[in-house]
This record gives structure tokens, C-alpha cells and sequence, in this order.
């Protein structure tokens, strides 16, 4: 079985003979790190040579014995992501969070006493474990800390300290949250109790007993004993009252965390100066100290001492930026919150409408399908193999029979296609079945969600299935196709890009359209035609779209609010030069999100 880790260098082989220095990205120079920090012995490590990155910011790395592998002789599944990428039997896993959680587990090193019993990856193995889209801290970690230091490094001064490095030196300051927190208090209780008992053991130990036999024996009055421990009913229920300080990035424990935050910060430190950087950021600086003085972790000192970053000159009256002061585990001022959403107003809603003019929305047309055998389809692609109700059953057989349809329609021999958000796998495993003469991706993010669609894989024998554990942004090889059922929120938006930039056909079942909102990478309305309409607008019409309950009065409008957002979808494909046809799942009472989204290029 294949357990290769890819990371990419700037420097030729020959060139690293001659000085064992590499040019490598903060990313690679990370993923090394926590590569030597667990010394995996099962996983070989390869550098790529490469020449065509525009990132300005490398860094010389000096290391010993190391593999070089040519560009052109890596397969595939590796040069369709961003590096650092590991190849795991056929799976892909990419981002530097998923990549350095592999390593972890396939560690060979001892454990440190400052981990949890558990090691790096903590409590039921969970650090980092969220993807970057949902989680803030792993965002933290693998986005916005990278992107400072690298802003740091092509920097002339120092104008303003970034508001990253204010943000974690706020999230040292709250209260520790992990999830055991209150047995991690019991068992720090515990040892203060046996403590004190011992104490009491000892003066009790000092009482006459010889005048306790002149005593008559009285009974003594017994009570029902509760089961809870004294340590049990001793802990505060609130988690502010808890004496637990965050010594290191997650709590009171050395977690992979640490590990990837240390390199970054070994970088800021040289930039902005030891004495400078301890009078702003004085928890940080003592969560830095604390790290670097592991036993464990100095032999990755001596590797970050051989990174020289040059000081930055800092101007006399540096801005320090207001930001909300909150945990990285809260809500990022900046993130989408659901619970902020807004609640639209029948005359907002009217006001929208509005503003629709003729010719912004796609007619709706009527394709027609051939049904599929469900009894020629095996259990590993048929839902009603699963543990679904029956009438859930015959509903997610309604949509997939539609996508699975529209694919078949388009898709030519040798085709990719790729399954984008595709959760366990039900819409790109029946397509692979259905197409084996075509190489399918099925892209997710969740761990879970892939092994449980790789198992069923496995089971069914096919040959044609490619695994990829990563985010859409980490993804960048060609494709033909792209599909996604019911892709939440701007993830459909998301998915409709990456096709237009590979010019490839696409299925999609947008879903979850209140969700929509505007980001760095995403502007609303999308298309041309649609810039008469204002964010507020957009966002009220992609809020009312959510009204679409079975038997609701308002579910007509609803539906033509689902059409308003598709068809602005569709125009921007049709901007890219494709030919869209917008349509609907049949039946309808298959799924209340039951637009569908078709796109060829001319």
C-alpha cells in the first residue's frame, strides 16, 4: 500500500547537492516539521521540484538525505492538488490540517508529558479534524496565520500589526474550550483531593485510640450514599469558573495544533523582534517559550534556526487594529453566522421582486429522462441497500435517478468527472457503475463521510473511483464533468466556478440558498445582468428561496425565488460561453430544492 507525502521545493536536486539547502513555500517548511516531529516511519517523504509557483516568499531550508521526485514521473491524482499531499493507497488527502493529521497518526516517536493521553490529535482524536470552511481555528491555522507571515515576508515595514497575531493573543486570554473539559477539571480536582486526604490521614492517625474501647459503641445513623464522586460535585458548572489556563493553543495540553502554529511563529518572531513581539503579544510569547523548551520539540528549533528571516524596521507609531475580542472558537466577526441571518420582511420581499426585470430570468424547461432499473443497480449504489426509511428511500432514488440522467446524457468514454461535496458518495458511486468506462473524483472534505463512501467502493469492485479528502480550493486538476447534489450555500457557487475555469460540463442541485453571502472570493449578484439588484436585495430573494415547506402558502414564491438565484447562476455560465438550461427534479415532492442546473460549453 502507497503512503507517500509530496511537498514542494524550489530547488533542483542539483543544486540541493551542492549546498542541502531547499527553497521551500511555509507550507512545505510546516508539513516538514510535523514530518520530523513523529517521525512516521511508514510514510515516504518526497520533494518536487518545481518552477512555475508565483509565491515570492520561500524560504531556504536546510535538511539532510532527501528524495527528489521529477515533476513528470508523480501520477496523477498528486498534481491535480496543491502540495503538501499525501497518497494514501487510492485516496488523496490535501491541506495542510488533513496532511499533517495523517502523519500523526502513523507517528513512531514517543509521546511528550505535555500531551493528552490520547497524543497530538487529542480528545477522540479530533484536533484540527473540522474543515477550514466550518471550523475558524483550523482556518486560523492553515489560512489566515500562513497568510500573515507571508504578507510579513514581502513587507518593507511595519505599519500595523496584523490583526491574525491580535487574534490568537485574545484567544490565549478566554477560557480554555475543549471538549472534556470538565474531566480534564475532575482529574486535576482529583489529585488536589488525594492530596488533602492525605493530610487528614495523617492527623487522624493522631487521636487516642485507647480511650475510644472505654466508649460504649453508638450506631451510627446511616444515609443513602450518592454515586457521585466528591471530585464530581466540587467542579463548577461554568466553564469561565474552571481553573484551567491555556498553556498551550488548544488548553492545557501539547496537541498537533501547536506543531503547525510553531513555524509560523518562529518566522513573526525574527520579523518583528524578540523584545517587540513579547511587549504586544506577552501570552503569546509565553505560549512560544513554553513550546520551543519541550525536550521534544527542540530538535525542531534546531531545523527553524537554519530559517533567517530578515527584521522588519517598524515606524514609531505603529496601529494596532480594533477587532472584536473573542476565542477562535467563536464566531469570526467576519464569517457568515446563521443565527445572524436576516429576517426578510414581506414589503423587503416585494421591493426585491421588484427589480426583476424581463429577460434576467431563465425560462424553466421540462427534460425528460429515461428511469433507471433500481433492481439492476447493487447495494453499494442503491439506496435502498442502506438503513433509510422507505420513504426517504424512494426520494433520494428520485434524485439521484435525475442527476445520474443528465450525467449519462452528456458524459463521453474516458471522461473525469468529478463529484463535487459528494458526502458518502451515492450520486458519484452510482454514476461510476453506470459509466465504468469514465474516471470518477469523489471530492469531500469530511473524513468520515469518504471512508464510508471508499468501504462501499471497496465492496462493489470498481476501478474507476478516485478518493480525494480535501477542500475545493486545494483541488486543481482538469475534468470534464462536475456534479453536486444539493451543495450547501455558496458551495454550489463554489463548484460552478471551478467548472467555468476548466471549462468543463456541469449537474448541479443548488441547495440551502439563504446561506448564500457574499466572501473574498464570491460577489453578489454574479452575473451582468443581475447588477441592477443590490447585496441586500440578492440576499432577501436568496432568504425567501428557503421557503419552500411541503403545503406552505408561500412555497409558489418560494420557487421563483429558487429560479431568481439559478437563473443569475446560469447567466454568469452563460457569460463564460455555455449553454444552460435550467429545469426541475421530477417529481417535485422528491426534495424541496428541486431546481437543476445543466451546462455545456459551445
Amino acid at each position: 500500500m502507497k503512503n507517500e507525502l509530496y511537498l514542494e521545493t524550489h530547488t533542483s536536486k542539483e543544486n540541493y547537492d551542492k549546498t542541502s539547502i531547499l527553497k521551500v513555500s511555509l507550507e512545505s517548511l510546516i508539513t516538514y516539521c510535523v514530518y520530523k516531529y513523529c517521525i512516521p516511519l511508514d510514510i515516504k517523504l518526497y520533494f518536487v521540484h518545481t518552477t512555475d509557483s508565483s509565491d515570492k516568499t520561500l524560504l531556504n531550508l536546510q535538511a539532510d538525505h532527501i528524495d527528489f521526485v521529477h515533476k513528470e514521473d508523480i501520477c496523477w491524482q498528486v498534481a491535480s492538488c496543491l502540495y503538501p499531499v499525501i497518497l494514501f493507497d487510492d485516496t488523496i488527502i490535501t491541506g495542510l490540517c488533513a496532511v499533517s493529521r495523517h502523519i500523526c497518526r502513523h507517528r513512531t516517536s514517543a509521546p511528550s508529558s505535555n500531551e493528552y493521553d490520547d497524543g497530538l490529535l487529542s480528545f477522540r482524536q479530533g484536533c484540527l479534524q473540522a474543515p477550514n470552511e466550518v471550523s475558524i481555528w483550523t482556518k486560523f491555522c492553515e489560512v489566515d496565520l500562513i497568510k500573515t507571515v507571508k504578507e510579513l515576508l514581502s513587507e518593507e515595514k511595519l505599519d500595523e500589526i496584523p490583526k491574525s497575531l491580535i487574534r490568537f493573543e485574545n484567544h490565549l486570554n478566554k477560557p480554555v474550550k475543549i471538549h472534556n473539559i470538565f474531566k480534564v477539571a475532575r482529574e486535576l480536582k482529583k489529585e488536589n483531593i488525594k492530596s488533602e486526604d492525605n493530610v487528614d490521614h495523617i492527623n487522624s492517625s493522631t487521636i487516642n485510640i485507647n480511650g475510644l474501647k472505654d466508649e460504649a459503641r453508638m450506631p451510627k445513623h446511616r444515609k443513602w450514599k450518592s454515586n457521585k464522586k466528591k471530585s464530581e460535585i466540587d467542579i463548577p458548572l461554568k466553564i469561565e469558573d474552571l481553573d484551567l489556563n491555556h498553556q498551550f493553543a488548544e488548553g492545557p495540553f501539547l496537541t498537533l495544533a501547536d506543531l503547525v502554529l510553531l513555524p509560523s511563529y518562529h518566522i513573526i518572531v525574527q520579523i518583528i523582534g524578540k523584545n517587540m513581539f513579547e511587549s504586544l503579544f506577552p501570552l503569546t510569547y509565553k505560549w512560544f517559550l513554553k513550546v520551543t523548551n519541550i525536550n521534544e520539540v527542540i530538535s525542531l528549533e534546531l531545523i527553524l534556526q537554519t530559517i533567517k528571516a530578515l527584521p522588519l524596521p517598524i515606524v514609531k507609531s505603529l496601529e494596532i487594529p480594533k477587532i472584536e475580542d473573542v476565542s477562535l472558537y467563536k464566531s469570526d466577526p467576519k464569517r457568515h453566522n446563521p443565527k445572524r441571518r436576516l429576517f426578510t420582511k414581506p414589503e423587503d420581499i416585494e421591493k426585491a421582486l421588484d427589480v426583476i426585470e424581463d429577460g434576467m430570468e431563465l425560462d424553466v424547461s421540462n427534460l425528460e429522462f429515461e428511469a433507471l432499473d433500481w433492481n439492476e443497480i447493487p447495494d453499494g449504489a442503491n439506496p435502498a441497500a442502506g438503513h433509510l426509511p422507505d420513504e426517504r428511500v424512494v426520494r433520494k432514488s428520485q434524485q439521484l435517478e435525475n442527476l445520474c440522467q443528465a450525467v449519462i446524457s452528456m458524459a463521453q468514454d474516458g471522461n473525469y468527472i468529478v463529484d463535487f461535496c459528494s458526502g458518502s458518495g451515492h450520486l458519484g458511486i452510482l454514476v461510476a457503475h453506470l459509466l465504468p468506462k469514465c474516471t470518477i473524483i469523489l471530492l469531500e472534505n469530511k473524513e468520515q463521510s469518504l471512508l464510508r463512501a471508499r468501504d462501499r467502493v471497496h465492496k462493489m469492485g470498481l476501478t474507476n473511483v478516485y478518493f480525494f479528502q480535501c477542500n475545493l480550493d486545494f483541488f486543481i486538476g482538469k475534468f470534464d464533468i462536475g456534479i453536486a447534489l444539493h451543495a450547501c450555500g455558496i458551495a454550489s457557487d463554489l463548484v460552478l466556478d471551478k467548472c467555468l475555469k476548466s471549462n468543463a460540463k456541469f449537474v448541479l442541485c443548488p441547495c440551502c440558498y439563504g446561506s448564500v453571502h457574499a466572501t473574498d472570493r464570491l460577489v453578489y449578484p454574479r452575473s451582468s445582468k443581475f447588477k441592477s439588484m443590490t447585496i441586500d436585495q440578492y440576499l432577501c430573494i436568496g432568504h425567501t428561496a428557503d421557503q419552500t415547506h411541503k403545503d406552505h402558502p408561500l412555497t409558489v414564491r418560494g420557487e421563483r425565488c429558487m429560479a431568481i438565484i439559478d437563473s443569475d447562476r446560469a447567466r454568469l455560465a452563460e457569460e463564460h460561453g455555455y449553454k444552460v438550461t435550467l429545469s426541475r427534479l421530477k417529481p417535485l415532492s422528491c426534495t424541496d430544492k428541486n431546481n437543476l442546473l445543466v451546462g455545456v460549453p459551445s
